[in-house]
């Protein structure tokens, strides 16, 4: 069986929210969003806590998943995301929840906590931009180094847009037009696409060739 991604993400900071049933609409609905065009294996749903989880079939839909959800979050949020590479089970025989989901377990969901524990040691650490992290299995492979690099350069360049630019970078990524962008945020044209060509120029550009790779 192929490996498959899950992942889990937990809300950064989310005992300190003052309106915590808007912020979990608010999230729910970029999760949402951000899936567009995706196969997911899992559509994201709430669990327990300040928890949400999902699966995809391939890692390349979670890594660009995972850059949707991070310019799509509205100011003032935030998620943290552990990306777990291996096997998912469906138990069918323990039958499905009220909205339709199977119980799952295996390496991919082992993988994803101990991702998403790494993440959050690391943003509480030396790394306070880490809102990304990945583990295989078996753990320890070499490509997890390489993902985990791209994933930490991607993460603090991120943390250093301004709110418009992560609307904008937001936007490009889900395919919006320049047009209608500028448009929204009552800019040129022109703006929009010299930040897609200067400080957005990395973020992009790096989904970007994930997604021609994974349609290759």
């Amino acid at each position: 069986m192929a490996p498959q991604c899950a992942l889990i993400a937990d809300i950064v900071g989310s005992r300190a929210l003052s309106d915590r049933p808007s912020a979990q609409r608010a999230l729910e609905a970029v999760l949402a969003r951000a899936a567009q065009g995706l196969a997911l294996l899992q559509e994201p749903v709430a669990t327990i806590g300040d928890e949400f989880q999902l699966a995809t079939r391939t890692l390349a839909d979670a890594l660009v998943y995972t850059a949707r959800v991070h310019l799509l979050v509205p100011d003032g949020l935030s998620l943290r995301f552990g990306i777990g590479e291996g096997q998912i089970l469906v138990l069918d025989a323990l039958g499905a929840d009220e909205h339709g989901h199977y119980l799952q377990d295996g390496s991919a969901w082992w993988a994803a906590r101990a991702a998403i524990d790494r993440a959050h040691a690391r943003q509480d650490g030396a790394s306070p931009f880490q809102r990304t992290w990945y583990a295989s299995d078996p753990e320890g492979a070499p490509a997890d180094a390489v993902v985990n690099a791209l994933l930490t350069l991607r993460d603090h360049a991120v943390w250093r847009l301004s709110a418009r630019q992560r609307r904008i970078a937001g936007a490009l990524t889900m395919g919006e037009p320049q047009v209608a962008i500028a448009r929204a945020e009552k800019i040129s044209q022109q703006a929009v696409s010299d930040f897609a060509r200067g400080a957005g120029a990395g973020v992009l550009q790096s989904t970007a060739l994930i997604q021609e790779a994974n349609r290759a």
